[in-house]
């Protein structure tokens, strides 16, 4: 399996050149099956802008920005140790899958 550093996937979301991150937290059951997708928000008039979907759990923590990842977001709500970024969470992901644009 590939290794990403965390500036990678970044610059690769945000440029656009990486469609979808699959990735999970080690030894942490809810979050198993996250991801990280490039989308694009159609508005009303026809256009659309580029847009970040963060879905950490199918249930209900989903994230979305427009144009570009922020990355001092709080992403993660790991109870009584607090939230967190994923630059924070990063030594405690896997990377499962990429899928580049």
């Amino acid at each position: 399996m590939i290794q990403y550093s965390y500036e990678e996937i970044i610059k690769g979301i945000n440029n656009r050149q990486i469609k979808l991150v699959r990735f999970c937290v080690n030894d942490y059951a809810h979050y198993k099956d996250c991801v990280i997708v490039n989308t694009e928000l159609k508005l009303y008039n026809g256009r659309s802008i580029p847009q970040i979907e963060v879905i950490l759990t199918k249930d209900s923590e989903k994230t979305y920005f427009l144009e570009k990842f922020i990355e001092n977001t709080k992403l993660f709500n790991m109870g009584k140790k607090g939230r967190f970024t994923l630059k924070e969470m990063w030594k405690k992901i896997t990377v499962l899958e990429v899928i580049n644009n």
